[in-house]
C-alpha cells in the first residue's frame, strides 16, 4: 500500500490537557501551574479523578480560579466557612429576621455537619443527593428537605457568579413532590371539639382578660399576633366590624457569628398582604368587648394611662406596652389547668381553626371563609382549616338513614314530620280526603273484579278471522 492510501489517525489534546494521564492504579491525574515562587520556579498542583473527563473539569475550575485570583481563597476555605460568610453578608440582608433564623438553623443542623469540611469543588450532585435522602430518612419533613436544597442551590449560584466554582451540584438533585402522611383523625382535628365549646365559653366568663381575647380569635378568626396588635381605632362598635392591618411578631437579634443574642416583640405588618382585611363581628364578641372596655378604664386610672385612646392597643399590658405571646400563653395555660380543659388539645391557634370549622359546619361558602381568615389560597382554607372528626361521619350516615330506610324505602317519619307541622283545620281536611279516597277505592274494587273475569280482546286473532272469512266469500264467488 502506497503512502497516498495510508491513513494516519492522529488526535490533538486541547490546551491545558497535556499533563493528563492515567495512573497505574486506574485513576486519572492532571497538573496545572498555580503560580511561581520567589526564585521564579513554577508551582504546580495536581488534581485527581476516576475518569479523564472529571480531571479535565477540575483543571478547568482550577484554571478559572487562578485567572480570577480566587485560588487561595477557595483552597484555604471549606464549604462551611464560605457558606457561613455568604449567609451573614448576603442572605441576611434579603430576608426577614425570622426567615434568616430558620435558614441559619438548617445550615448548622444539616449542611455544616455533612458537607461543611469539604472543599467547594469537591461537592458533587451525588453528595448533595445523599444529604437530602439522609434528611428524609431521619424523619424530617419534606418542607425541611426542600429548604435545605434551596439553600445549597442559592449558595452555589452565588459561587458560580463570583468565579469560585463552575458547577451547581444541587440543580440535578431530586426531591419528591408530595409527602404521603398517615391520616390520624385525633391529631388532625385542630379545632375545639363541638362537645367542649360551650364548656370552654362558660369557663371564659370567669376571666376578664381571656374572655374578650379568646372570643376575638374564636368568633373573629384572628391569629394571636393579630389580636395583640389591635387598636381601638380598628374596632367599629356601631357597624360591628373589625379591621386587621398589623400583627405582633418576635424579631430575633443576631451577633456577628449568626447566633441569637435576644428576641424583641414588635408590632409589624400582617403575615401576608391578604391578611389585611375587615371582618363582621357577632353580638357575643361585641358584648364581650363592651364589658372589657369598662375593665380597661379602671386599670387605666390606676396606672395613670389612657388605655381607651383610639391609638392604644386593645390588649396591652397594664402600662400600655405590647403584650408578648409568651406571656399570654402562660396565662392561657394556667386558665386551662384551673378549669380542667387541658386534655382537649386547646391552644390559641386552635381557636382560629374553631372559627373556620363552625362556618364549614353551617355550610358556608369556602371563598367566604377564605376572605374572613385572610388566606391567599382557598386550598389552604379547605385542606388545613376544615378539620373533620368522627361526628362528621356519623352525620353523613344519619343523612342516609333519614332519607332511606333499611329496605331502600323512604321512612314514614317524613310523613309524620310533615303532618306535625299542620294546624288542626288542615289535619281535618286531610283526614276527610283520606276517608273519601277510601270510599272511592271500595266502590272501584267490584268493577275491577268483573273486568278481570272478562275475556281479553286480541286484535291479532280478530284480523286473522276476518281474512279467513273474506277468502271463503271469494272462493264462493268463483
Amino acid at each position: 500500500m502506497g503512502k497516498r492510501n495510508r491513513i494516519v489517525n492522529r488526535t490533538r489534546r486541547n490546551n491545558g490537557e497535556g499533563s493528563i494521564y492515567q495512573r497505574a492504579d486506574g485513576r486519572w491525574s492532571g497538573m496545572a501551574t498555580v503560580g511561581y515562587d520567589e526564585n521564579g520556579k513554577q508551582m504546580r498542583k495536581a488534581v485527581y479523578g476516576k475518569t479523564r473527563l472529571e480531571v479535565v473539569q477540575k483543571l478547568s475550575e482550577l484554571t478559572n480560579r487562578i485567572a480570577n485570583n480566587n485560588l487561595d481563597y477557595v483552597t484555604n476555605n471549606n464549604v462551611e466557612n464560605l457558606m457561613k460568610e455568604w449567609m451573614l453578608v448576603f442572605k441576611k440582608q434579603t430576608v426577614t429576621p425570622r426567615t434568616f433564623e430558620g435558614n441559619f438553623r438548617n445550615f448548622k443542623l444539616h449542611i455544616a455537619p455533612k458537607i461543611g469540611k469539604m472543599k467547594i469543588y469537591e461537592v458533587s450532585t451525588m453528595v448533595v443527593q445523599k444529604l437530602l435522602n439522609e434528611i428524609l430518612e431521619q424523619g424530617y419533613s419534606l418542607a425541611t428537605t426542600r429548604k435545605v436544597k434551596f439553600l445549597i442551590n442559592q449558595f452555589y449560584e452565588y459561587a458560580i457568579e463570583n468565579k469560585l466554582t463552575n458547577e451547581n451540584p444541587a440543580i440535578k438533585t431530586k426531591v419528591k413532590s408530595t409527602e404521603r402522611k398517615i391520616y390520624d383523625s385525633e391529631n388532625q382535628y385542630k379545632a375545639i371539639p363541638p362537645e367542649v365549646r360551650d364548656r370552654f365559653i362558660t369557663a371564659l366568663n370567669s376571666h376578664d382578660l381571656l374572655k374578650p381575647f379568646c372570643l376575638t380569635m374564636m368568633f373573629g378568626g384572628l391569629r394571636v399576633g393579630e389580636v395583640l396588635a389591635l387598636r381601638w381605632e380598628d374596632l367599629d362598635m356601631k357597624n360591628k366590624t373589625l379591621k386587621i392591618e398589623y400583627g405582633v411578631t418576635v424579631v430575633p437579634k443576631f451577633d456577628e457569628e449568626g447566633n441569637i443574642k435576644e428576641r424583641v416583640t414588635v408590632v409589624s405588618d400582617t403575615k401576608t398582604a391578604c391578611s389585611v382585611r375587615e371582618i363582621p363581628l357577632p353580638d357575643i364578641l361585641i358584648n364581650a368587648l363592651e364589658e372589657y372596655k369598662k375593665r380597661q378604664w379602671i386599670i387605666g386610672r390606676e396606672h395613670n394611662v389612657d388605655l381607651l385612646d383610639k391609638k392604644s392597643l386593645i390588649f396591652p399590658n397594664n402600662d400600655g406596652s405590647v403584650r408578648t405571646y409568651y406571656g399570654m400563653r402562660c396565662i392561657f395555660k394556667r386558665f386551662l389547668k384551673t378549669n380542667n380543659l387541658t386534655g382537649y388539645g386547646i391552644h390559641f391557634h386552635g381557636l382560629r381553626h374553631t372559627y373556620s370549622n363552625m362556618l364549614f359546619e353551617n355550610n358556608e361558602n369556602p371563598k367566604v371563609v377564605q376572605a374572613l381568615l385572610g388566606h391567599k389560597s382557598v386550598k389552604t382554607t379547605i385542606s388545613t382549616y376544615n378539620s373533620v372528626d368522627k361526628s362528621y361521619f356519623k352525620k353523613a350516615t344519619d343523612l342516609f338513614n333519614r332519607e332511606y330506610g333499611t329496605n331502600g324505602e323512604r321512612p314514614k317519619e317524613k310523613a309524620t314530620e310533615m303532618i306535625s307541622n299542620l294546624n288542626d283545620e288542615q289535619v281535618n281536611k286531610l283526614l276527610q280526603l283520606l276517608e273519601k279516597r277510601k270510599q272511592e277505592k271500595e266502590q272501584e274494587e267490584p268493577i275491577q273484579e268483573v273486568k278481570q273475569n272478562e275475556p281479553k280482546f286480541d286484535s291479532y286473532e280478530w284480523e286473522r278471522e276476518q281474512r279467513r272469512k273474506r277468502r271463503k266469500e271469494k272462493d264462493f264467488e268463483m
